[in-house]
């Protein structure tokens, strides 16, 4: 229910991340270029910090609701072993199976109603049954190659920030906890990713990283935001921050929920 540039928003890879120490340097000048950088580190530190989240959930907080309108806890998850399906047939080459019908609110929405009928630890492990297959085949393809996708092929490499950056979103919908050095070097990417996908998308966004603030130009005026509020803007989820004030700013802004 993110905004992406491709349909669905599933874009991911390679084999079952191995456990290890996590480090978190300041990104480079050449980490924050997209089609450079390797985008299987961030899409796994997701992956592990939702899965850990997950499974310390109780019967309770699956219920609850997030922060993605109308979805609890659970159809998140519901919601992300629809990405999966989407991945599985471009892998597969069955694109043509899938039901577009509604277009991607009609696909995004039946893939979380088919699984309402289903428990927390149901739906728990189709997600990562779906996600683990499918980040083992690209795996094997690896980060410079390219994969079948509804508008044709396309750089793993970028799928895999699209679909990092979906987990990031969905993670904060659910309130997935993170160190304050996760954060910063995980706002840095998405800012610098945000932007990269918003020009591919068509987006107008008149926007430039300086050092831990974003500047945004809009409608002749100035704004300079920190990141955590200008990925709200960019991603439409002002209710995502905690703060009232740049809430009602994102709004202002444009963003809607």
């Amino acid at each position: 229910m993110s905004r992406s540039p491709r349909w669905p928003q599933s874009k991911v890879l390679a084999t079952h991340p191995h456990r290890q120490k996590e480090r978190h340097p300041t990104p480079s000048a050449n980490a924050l270029n997209p089609k450079r950088a390797n985008p299987f580190p961030a899409y796994d530190r997701e992956i592990r910090r939702l899965r850990t989240h997950l499974h310390n959930l109780d019967e309770s907080d699956w219920s609850a609701s997030s922060h993605c309108r109308g979805w609890s806890v659970k159809d998140i998850v519901a919601h992300l072993s629809t990405d999966e399906v989407y991945n599985q047939a471009c892998l597969e080459e069955t694109l043509d199976r899938l039901p577009y019908g509604g277009g991607l609110n009609g696909w995004n929405a039946r893939g979380v109603q088919v699984r309402r009928e289903l428990s927390p630890l149901e739906t728990l492990q189709e997600w990562e049954a779906r996600q683990e297959r499918v980040r083992r085949a690209w795996g094997k393809i690896g980060v410079s190659g390219t994969i079948p996708t509804s508008v044709g092929r396309y750089p793993l490499r970028l799928q895999v920030w699209h679909l990092a950056r979906e987990y990031a979103i969905h993670a904060d919908d659910i309130e997935v906890p993170m160190s304050d050095a996760e954060r910063r070097a995980q706002l840095r990417w998405r800012v610098a990713f945000g932007l990269f996908a918003a020009r591919e998308e068509g987006d107008e966004i008149d926007a430039r990283l300086e050092g831990d603030r974003v500047r945004l130009r809009q409608n002749r005026r100035e704004h300079e935001l920190d990141q955590e509020t200008f990925i709200a803007f960019l991603t439409n989820r002002p209710q995502q921050l905690r703060d009232a004030t740049k809430r009602q700013l994102v709004k202002q802004l444009g963003a809607t929920g």
